[in-house]
């Protein structure tokens, strides 16, 4: 029980953390402040965890839609009037802006978009559970906390960056840090759950003992983690900010004056590389025709690679989904033999390492023979005389002398052991 409250705890933070970053983004964007800091600013922005909160609590437990939606909108009437009091409270001579009006209308925005969203995703379960009864739950993304989220606040730090706002950068910073210990906590805590469901081997096993000596492994790699952080908190007040807003900006004339005096001649403005300085101020000399044939050809070589590797990826991709079902529109698995699996597995280990004994080229000879005369794969329990006759090979005289290796080849060690 503590541990799906922990679960559901995070999932809440996962959320709220997601869309607590859409306010400093407009404040960014909107060159606006907070008059009372940062910090104020983002806590702010927290309170969308009720929301969070109470629109999954009522799609879970309301069962007319009607009401569900009656229920939305009082919740969101309520969140913008509780924005309302608080940016009213901070308000300087009780006169309420538009930097005011926007937090409400953003907090009514999002607490919107989560009733819609809990309703679809209640719709969409529904529809899941019918069409395949048998299936796992559909898990929503207000619901799932994701490693590939961090990007996101990744993308808003650069944005904060190049709008010169230190608040998005400060709020996109510390929340990227918060919710990649939060992934690592859930897949922790989901995985050992999962675990325990599924292998009932372990149920003489204390829980305690499992969860103290994972967790212990757990809590030395986000200290590891954490120690690797450390250098950007400390340096957080570094940064260099700039504003692609100016870039583009007109840029006025700089009025030359003349003076009487001598002056010092000006610095160039472009320096001399150490290669014109080796030179003694001469240019650098021009790359001989062999450099730039040798370059050329590697750069040639990199993107018939990267070439090569989409095609891979796209004919990869193409198999997998031709194979994926058959003409009656039949998911298709496919079952492969553990001793088939393991043979597998030895025989790329043996390729990998430059094995090419005797051994491997009379397997390897004989699984060609068989295939050049056998469309269909062979089953797991025929015996090479089986194969060799479904294959049509089995008065050949050159395939009886393969047939005689490649047995004292299988057998061979078994024999002498024997």
């Amino acid at each position: 029980m503590t541990g799906r409250r922990c679960l559901k705890g995070m999932e809440y933070l996962h959320a709220t953390l997601f869309f607590a970053m859409f306010l400093p983004l407009i404040y960014a964007v909107a060159a606006w402040t907070e008059p009372r800091g940062t910090g104020v600013l983002y806590l702010k922005c927290l309170l969308i965890a009720v929301p969070v909160i109470v629109t999954e609590r009522i799609a879970a437990q309301v069962k007319s839609a009607v009401l569900y939606l009656l229920c939305g909108a009082l919740l969101s009437a309520g969140m913008g009037g509780i924005i309302w009091l608080v940016t009213f409270s901070a308000a300087q001579d009780s006169a309420v802006g538009l930097r005011e009006k926007c937090d409400c209308a953003v907090m009514i925005a999002e607490t919107v978009f989560l009733v819609i969203k809990r309703f679809a995703d209640r719709v969409q379960a529904a529809k899941w559970q019918r069409e395949e009864p048998l299936a796992a739950r559909l898990v929503s993304f207000l619901d799932r906390p994701a490693g590939g989220l961090v990007w996101y606040f990744t993308a808003l730090y650069l944005a904060g960056i190049c709008l010169n706002a230190k608040t998005l950068c400060d709020c996109a910073f510390y929340s990227a840090a918060v919710y990649v210990f939060l992934v690592i906590f859930y897949e922790y805590f989901s995985a050992v759950s999962a675990y325990l469901e599924m292998n009932r081997r372990t149920k003489g096993i204390p829980k305690r003992r499992l969860y103290r000596v994972s967790f212990s492994m757990l809590l030395a790699f986000t200290a590891l983690l954490l120690t690797g952080m450390l250098p950007a908190v400390l340096l957080a007040g570094k940064r260099q900010y700039t504003d692609v807003r100016k870039w583009f900006a007109d840029v006025e004339p700089v009025p030359f004056e003349y003076m009487d005096a001598p002056q010092m001649p000006p610095e160039p403005l472009v320096k001399p590389e150490w290669v014109e300085i080796l030179n003694d101020s001469a240019p650098p000399a021009e790359p001989s025709m062999l450099v730039n044939a040798v370059f050329f050809a590697l750069g040639t070589i990199c993107v018939l690679v990267f070439l090569y590797g989409v095609f891979l990826l796209i004919r990869q991709a193409l198999r997998d989904f031709r194979d994926s079902r058959d003409e009656n529109g039949d998911l298709v698995e496919e079952l492969v033999d553990e001793r088939i699996q393991r043979q597998r597995e030895v025989f790329l280990r043996r390729k990998k390492n430059g094995a090419q004994s005797e051994a491997e080229r009379v397997r390897r000879r004989y699984r060609q023979t068989i295939r050049r005369h056998r469309r269909e794969r062979p089953a797991p329990f025929e015996s090479p005389s089986e194969i060799e006759k479904y294959a049509g090979l089995g008065d050949d005289d050159q395939m009886r002398q393969l047939h005689r290796e490649y047995e004292q080849v299988r057998y061979g060690k078994l024999q002498q052991k024997l």
